[in-house]
């Protein structure tokens, strides 16, 4: 089982969905666990590599099995202004009355539990 890690940045009631090389949706930063990094290290590690950002505070928020991945998810703050890397190619601020497209796997797993606790519109 593949084990990810994804970022859940929030700013005015919307979150940061990113995508990249020709997808047609949008999904919230992080990727998968190397070696034996910790899911903190990955975290680190891929919003560094997607958005050219450091992490300056994250905490848990959900875990869960989608698709034979686990998936932990934190809320995360970052420091600087996001810049689009080689492994994204572009990046919105999403909330429900967004005309993006989300990831299936971010509408069913994240997306009511966002709204339902008031963390997204």
């Amino acid at each position: 089982m593949r084990h990810t890690v994804r970022a859940i940045i929030l700013q005015n009631k919307q979150i940061l969905l990113v995508t990249g090389h020709g997808a047609d949706f949008y999904w919230t930063p992080g990727g998968g666990v190397e070696g034996s990094e910790t899911i903190v290290e990955t975290l680190h590690r891929e919003i560094k590599e997607e958005l050219g950002v450091n992490v300056e505070s994250y905490s848990p928020y959900y875990s869960y099995t989608y698709e034979n991945q686990k998936v932990d998810n934190f809320i995360v703050t970052i420091d600087g202004e996001i810049e689009v890397s080689k492994e994204i190619t572009g990046y919105t601020w999403y909330s429900s009355k967004s005309d993006t497209k989300p990831s299936n796997g971010f509408i069913n797993t994240l997306m009511l539990k966002l709204i339902s606790e008031d963390l997204i519109n």
